[in-house]
C-alpha cells in the first residue's frame, strides 16, 4: 500500500548552511525502506540558509520512521547544514531533530528524534540505527594519545589528516573566531595609537590604547584599596576568598603592622574570633618555572608572578579591603606590606598580587577548571550517546563550540611559540603555564566546581559572614535552577537506579569517559549506578560550562584591558625589602607595550559574544529544541521561569550597585563555553 509523507525541513539559517547540491531521501521504518526520492522543485530554490521547504513523497508504507537517509550530491560549497524535519502521514507524524551538517558527496542518517533509552528500543533497524551512528561517531572523534594528556583532561585528537569533524567547526566560518576578534583589535589599536618617541611608561601611555576602543570601567578607581577588595568577589576569579580564623603559616604579622588600618579598638586577635578576615592565596605557583629566555643579542629576559597571598578585613561599613599582602613563602625573603607601609610599596603589592592572580586564573581557573575539565563529557558523549539518548539531548546544546575553542587556546595561545609565551609570567620555553594547568588538575575534582559545596569549604556560604558576594548570590539560584531542570528531565527516563543499570548506552559512555578523558577518582562515584550520580554530575557539568565559564571568562577585558590594574607578568623581581620602590619601578616592572598590546587584544577577544550566541534565557527560546515530549517542554518551562526570575533578582541589585555585576545574568550566560 503507498502512502503520500509530508517532509518539511528546516535549513539553518547561519551564512553558508544553504546548498544547490542534489539532496535525496530514502525513508527507513520498521517494516522496510522506500527507494530514493530526489528532493526539487520546479521553480524554487531548494535549500536556501534559514528556508523551511516542504516536499511531499509517495511511497510504499514503511511502518514507524526510524530514520531519514539523506544523499548529498555534493560540488562546489556543496554541503548542507539541516536543521529539523517533520515528517507526516496521514495521523501519524515524526521529529528528526539534527543541527548537524550533511557534507556534500556523502549519506548521512538522521534518527528520529523520539527520546529513548536503549533498552526501549525494541525494533533491531532502530537499534542497529544507533549503533551504526556511535560506529561512525567514534571514527569522527577519537581520544588524543593518552601520553600527549599526561597530567591533564582527555581530548580530541586533531590532525592534519583528521581535522576537527564539520560540525565542531568554530562558529562554522573563521569570521568571529577569536583570532579574527584579537587581529581587529589590533589593528584599531595600532591605528589610534600614537608613534611613542619617549620611552614606554606603562602607567601614563596606557590611556593611548583606548583611543580606538572603549575604556575598561576600573580605569580611573584601579588604585583604591576597596576595588581592589571588590575584585575579590566580584571579579574576574571570584572563587579564591575564604574566611580565615588565623595568620597563614609564615606570614608575620604584628598588631602594631596593622595599627590604624583595623577599626577603631580592633585587633587581629579580635577580628579573627569576629569572622572578619579573609584570604586570597596563589600559593600553587610555589615551584612554578618563570620565563626566563636569552635572546640573539645575549640579553636575559625575565619575567614574574610570586607565590603572593592577601589579606582582607571587613571593615566597620561591612566594605571589604586589603591589609596585609605577603609576596612569597618565606618570613625571610618575603616581608609583609601594609597600607602603612609608602605608597609605591603597598601599589606595588597589591600589583604583584594581581599578577599572581592573573596566571592562576588563566591556567587553573579559567582554562582547566572549565575548558578542559568539559572536553571529556564533550568526547564521551559523541562517542556513545546517540541522537535518540535522553543524555545526548540534554547535553548537546551545551558543548556548541567547545572542542573548536579548545583547539585554538592549544594550538593559539598555549603552544610553543604561541601568544601566552609573548607576555604572561609562566610562558615561555620551560613551559610553566602546562605545569600548572597538571598542578591545578592534579589537586582538582569535579565537586569543587559545585558552588554550594565550593562556598562552604571556603566558609563564605553565609552572608552573615560575607555580606557582599555577587558571585555566590547569582551563582546558588543558577545552581538550583539547573539541578531542578537536569533531575526532571532525567528522572522522567530513569524512573529508578535499576533503570540507569539497564542502560548499556550510558555504562560505554562512563567507561569511556573514566578510561580515556577523566580519573575516576575525580568523580564522585567510582560506578555509576545511582540516577542521584548522574544527576549531581551532569548538573555540574552544564553549570561549568555555563555559569562558571561566564564567571571567569567575560570580565576579562574590564579586568585585564587595563594592563597596571592585573598585569600578567612582572618585568621585575617582586620587592623583598620596604622602601626602595618609587613610581619608575612600577613603570618598569609592569608589561612592555608590546605585551600590553598583546593583553588588551586578548583580553578584547575572549570576552566577546558571537552573533549566533545562545544564552540560557535566551529572548526567543533556544533555537536547537531536541524534545518535543509536553512533560519535557513543562521542565525547560520551569527553569526558564527560573532564569527570568532571578534576572530581574540581578537587575534590582545592579540598579543599587555603584559597580553592577552582570555576568551572571542568565540572559548573559552562554549556553556553553564559545570562547
Amino acid at each position: 500500500m503507498t502512502v503520500e509523507y509530508k517532509l518539511t525541513i528546516r535549513t539553518d539559517s547561519r551564512l553558508g548552511a544553504g546548498t544547490d547540491s542534489t539532496i535525496s531521501v530514502v525513508l527507513v521504518g520498521t517494516r522496510g525502506e522506500s527507494g530514493p526520492h530526489t528532493l526539487d522543485k520546479r521553480f524554487h530554490n531548494d535549500f536556501e540558509a534559514g528556508a523551511e521547504d516542504v516536499y511531499t513523497v509517495v511511497a510504499e508504507d514503511v511502518g514507524e520512521l526510524v530514520l531519514l537517509r539523506f544523499s548529498n550530491s555534493g560540488g562546489v560549497a556543496g554541503d548542507w547544514l539541516l536543521d529539523t524535519v517533520w515528517v507526516t502521514s496521514g495521523g501519524r507524524s515524526w521529529f528528526f531533530p539534527f543541527y548537524r551538517w550533511v557534507p556534500g558527496g556523502s549519506t548521512t542518517e538522521v534518527l528520529e528524534g523520539s527520546a529513548r533509552l536503549p533498552q526501549q528500543v525494541k525494533n533491531e533497524r532502530e537499534a542497529r540505527a544507533r549503533h551504526e551512528q556511535l560506529q561512525a561517531r567514534q571514527r569522527m572523534y577519537p581520544w588524543r594519545p593518552a601520553e600527549a594528556t599526561a597530567g591533564l583532561p582527555g581530548a580530541l585528537d586533531i590532525s592534519k589528516e583528521r581535522p576537527l569533524p564539520k560540525d565542531e567547526l568554530y562558529r562554522g566560518l573563521s569570521e568571529g573566531s577569536y583570532e579574527v576578534v584579537i587581529a581587529k583589535t589590533l589593528a584599531s589599536i595600532k591605528l589610534h595609537l600614537p608613534v611613542l618617541s619617549k620611552a614606554w611608561n606603562g602607567l601614563v601611555d596606557i590611556f593611548d590604547f583606548f583611543k580606538g576602543i572603549e575604556m575598561p570601567q576600573l580605569a580611573q578607581r584601579w588604585k583604591d584599596d576597596l576595588e581592589f577588595a571588590r575584585q575579590a568577589v566580584q571579579g574576574i576569579n571570584p572563587l579564591h576568598i575564604q574566611s580565615i580564623t588565623h595568620l597563614p603559616a609564615g606570614m608575620p604579622l604584628s598588631e602594631a603592622d596593622v595599627h590604624g588600618v583595623l577599626a577603631p579598638g580592633d585587633t587581629l586577635a579580635r577580628a579573627f574570633e569576629a569572622k572578619r578576615l579573609f584570604l586570597i592565596d596563589f600559593e600553587i605557583l610555589e615551584g612554578i618555572r618563570m620565563f626566563r629566555k636569552v635572546g640573539e643579542d645575549g640579553v636575559e629576559e625575565r619575567r614574574w608572578a610570586p607565590a603572593s597571598r592577601c589579606l582582607l578585613y571587613l571593615d566597620d561599613t561591612r566594605q571589604l579591603r586589603p591589609i596585609a599582602i605577603q609576596l612569597g613563602r618565606d618570613a625571610e625573603t618575603a616581608p609583609v606590606f601594609t597600607p602603612n607601609d609608602g605608597e609605591y610599596d603597598w601599589l606595588a603589592a597589591k600589583v604583584s598580587v594581581r599578577c599572581s592572580e592573573g596566571n592562576t586564573h588563566q591556567m587553573v581557573g579559567h582554562a582547566l577548571r572549565t575548558h578542559f575539565v568539559a572536553e571529556p563529557f564533550v568526547m564521551a558523549t559523541m562517542r556513545n550517546l546517540p541522537d535518540p539518548h535522553p543524555v545526548y539531548k540534554l547535553l548537546r546544546r551545551h558543548f556548541r563550540y567547545t572542542l573548536a575553542i579548545n583547539e585554538g587556546a592549544r594550538k593559539g595561545l598555549l603552544s610553543e611559540g604561541g601568544v601566552f609565551d609573548d607576555f604572561i609570567a609562566t610562558g615561555g620555553p620551560d613551559k610553566g603555564h602546562l605545569q600548572l594547568g597538571k598542578k591545578g588538575f592534579q589537586r582538582w575534582k569535579l565537586s569543587d566546581n559545585k558552588p554550594r559545596l565550593d562556598l562552604e569549604r571556603r566558609g563564605v556560604l553565609d552572608p552573615a559572614v560575607l555580606p557582599y558576594y555577587p558571585y555566590r548570590d547569582d551563582a546558588l539560584p543558577l545552581w538550583d535552577a539547573f539541578e531542578e531542570y537536569v533531575g526532571g528531565t532525567l528522572r522522567h527516563f530513569y524512573r529508578s537506579d535499576a533503570d540507569l543499570a539497564a542502560d548499556a548506552e550510558l555504562r560505554h559512555w562512563w567507561t569511556d569517559l573514566t578510561e580515556r578523558g577523566l580519573p575516576v577518582d575525580k568523580l564522585p562515584c567510582r560506578e555509576l549506578r545511582r540516577v542521584d550520580d548522574l544527576v549531581d554530575i551532569l548538573t555540574t557539568v552544564l553549570f561549568t560550562v555555563s555559569v562558571h565559564h561566564a564567571a571567569v571568562n567575560y570580565l576579562q577585558y574590564e579586568h585585564y584591558a587595563f594592563v597596571p590594574n592585573a598585569p600578567l607578568c612582572l618585568r621585575r623581581e617582586p620587592p623583598r625589602q620596604k622602601g626602595v620602590i618609587g613610581p619608575e619601578d612600577i613603570a618598569a616592572m609592569i608589561p612592555s607595550k608590546s605585551q600590553t598590546l598583546w593583553q588588551v587584544a586578548i583580553g578584547r577577544a575572549l570576552s566577546s559574544f558571537g552573533d549566533d550566541e545562545e544564552y540560557l534565557l535566551h529572548e526567543s527560546g533556544w533555537r536547537e529544541d531536541y524534545f518535543q515530549e509536553p512533560e519535557l517542554a513543562a521542565i525547560r518551562n520551569r527553569f526558564q521561569d527560573r532564569l527570568r526570575t532571578q534576572l530581574e533578582v540581578v537587575k534590582a541589585r545592579n540598579a543599587k550597585s555603584e559597580v553592577p555585576y552582570t555576568v551572571l545574568r542568565p540572559d548573559r550566560i552562554p549556553c556553553g563555553i564559545t570562547v
